[in-house]
């Protein structure tokens, strides 16, 4: 009999560990979650500014591979970019008025002539870093270390 009482607060114990590793297991998931991006360059920005965020801001096209490359490696986590850090813009360059506004502000860069054109910003639309093209997730991750270290936050 007492073998039998003891039996329940052991399963009760294993069963209430096994649902905290669970949660903390999707809270952390959550948290390095990749965030929603959004499609309009201003709104991005001032996103930014309200959430005291920085912005990483991706201009290319739905049928660029490399470019679909790179969101791919965003939402399984590869590169860095997180909601909990970044506000994410999504820019198709085939729009032009999208076009000619990132251009205008951020255009100066040397972004080469390859898809996708990415600058990451301060929470006030500064430029800390930009590349374009293709890259590996290690080079994403180093551009936005480099980033992160220019606000004084660490890589």
């Amino acid at each position: 009999m007492s073998n039998e009482l003891s039996y329940f607060p052991l399963q009760r114990m294993k069963t209430f560990s096994l649902l905290a590793v669970l949660l903390g297991m999707l809270t952390a998931g959550a948290l390095a979650a990749a965030p929603v991006p959004m499609t309009d360059f201003n709104k991005t920005l001032v996103a930014a500014s309200n959430q005291q965020k920085l912005a990483f801001i991706l201009l290319g096209r739905s049928t660029c591979g490399i470019c679909n490359a790179t969101r791919a490696m965003i939402k399984e986590g590869r590169i860095n970019v997180t909601a909990a850090d970044y506000v994410m813009a999504d820019l198709n360059i085939d729009n032009p008025r999208t076009e000619a506004v990132f251009m205008q502000r951020y255009g100066k860069q040397k972004f080469g002539d390859t898809l996708p054109f990415v600058v990451v910003t301060d929470s006030h639309g500064k430029l800390l870093a930009s590349s374009g093209g293709p890259k590996s997730a290690a080079q994403w991750n180093a551009l936005l270390a480099s980033a992160k270290r220019k606000t004084g936050a660490k890589g």
